[in-house]
């Protein structure tokens, strides 16, 4: 073995070692303590190694794939999202939201990146090295993730093998194997769009842990598969000049759908599309329809249907009875289909607004996918 190899074996030898200290003893390197920590790394590798430039011929080509990759899966994520039911975000765009999670996030993937292809191009031609350095940014991105391991339960230790352990094997494979044919430009991408989303979109697809595990798992894995099969097939052939405007045009409709219904779903603007869970309201609402909701209207009548919050649960259902008290209202509410009135005091700050229309059965796969 050639004394580079070595050199690098027992580098990442004595980083592994830290890094399982902070996983399983003393957690150190958290947030920007881990930035100063790769910072660090890849300054010493200068020095040590030399590193690498990352120039590729067909970089704007490839980045152009992995935004339509991107895209592509946030599609599909989001049309999901409107059957498995969809969550609302902290507001990570603040001064403490973006100082705290979203620049550790961006500076982690950048260093993380060009420190994995600078490794993996000092272990070309090595298998033992290159198996290694996979193996260390497994370690790396877990203890980044995991500040110190407790398993409690067998439950928890299941959930930290679907949910951590595989995908971030799939992904250090998956990412390794892209940055070792095309440079850590493509990952650094991709990584930054699919890490940052959560912090920076209020609202995303919000699917049980089965699900979750296998999303996280799957996606890596059909990203390297696509950027690489673009690779290899127009690697030798000149990309005509139409071919991105046609392949964002097939991405335009369904990009234009999530959008649209990513707008009813918020809650952030003035309409939002509640899906009816029982049949409390039947005949005129049924199980399953979805209700378009005004939440600009403040004026509510008798015999209106209005949707209200009432301990973590909306309900949709018709006002029988208003009351003034305190120079506002109260209102009493039932179902169309109940017999008795709802044993419910409501008050105008439990009122989301005032039913406009319905859509029928549109909601029903969120229904059917959320019941208990």
């Amino acid at each position: 073995m050639k004394i580079g190899y070595k050199r690098l074996l027992i580098f990442m030898g004595i980083l592994m070692i830290i890094l399982f200290i902070d996983i399983f003893v003393k957690s150190f390197l958290s947030d920007y303590k881990m930035i100063a920590f790769l910072g660090f790394l890849l300054l010493f590798f200068h020095f040590y190694f030399i590193l690498e430039k990352d120039k590729h011929r067909y970089l704007k080509d490839i980045l152009f794939e992995v935004l339509f990759f991107a895209l592509t899966y946030f599609v599909l994520y989001y049309l999901l999202g409107f059957i498995v039911g969809l969550a609302k975000t902290q507001n990570y765009l603040t001064t403490y939201g973006i100082t705290r999670f979203i620049l550790p996030a961006f500076f982690y993937c950048i260093l993380k990146e060009i420190l994995r292809y600078n490794m993996l191009c000092k272990s070309d031609g090595n298998w033992l090295c290159t198996i290694v350095t996979v193996i260390f940014f497994i370690v790396l991105d877990i203890s980044n993730n995991v500040y110190q391991i407790n398993f409690q339960s067998n439950y928890e230790g299941l959930k930290f093998f679907a949910l951590t352990l595989l995908p971030t094997i799939s992904k250090s494979i998956s990412y390794s194997y892209v940055s070792k044919k095309m440079g850590y430009h493509p990952i650094i991408f991709f990584d930054l769009i699919w890490v940052l989303f959560p912090y920076i979109i209020p609202l995303i697809p919000n699917p049980n842990e089965y699900v979750a595990s296998i999303i996280y798992l799957l996606v890596p894995i059909l990203y390297a598969y696509h950027i690489s099969k673009f690779f290899e097939c127009k690697k030798d052939d000149e990309i005509p000049r139409d071919y991105h405007k046609k392949k964002w045009k097939g991405l335009f409709l369904p990009s234009a759908l999530v959008l649209i219904m990513v707008y009813f779903y918020s809650g952030y603007f003035r309409y939002y599309v509640i899906a009816i869970a029982s049949g409390s309201m039947e005949p005129k609402m049924k199980k399953g329809d979805i209700v378009i909701v005004d939440q600009k209207e403040k004026n509510f009548e008798l015999d209106e249907v209005i949707a209200f919050r009432y301990n973590g649960n909306i309900i949709i259902h018709r006002i029988v009875k208003k009351l003034e008290w305190n120079h506002s209202y109260i209102y009493y509410t039932k179902g169309d289909a109940n017999s008795k009135m709802d044993d419910i005091l409501i008050k105008d700050d439990m009122i989301i607004g005032k039913s406009k229309g319905k859509i029928p059965y549109l909601g029903y796969p969120t229904v059917w996918f959320n019941k208990e």
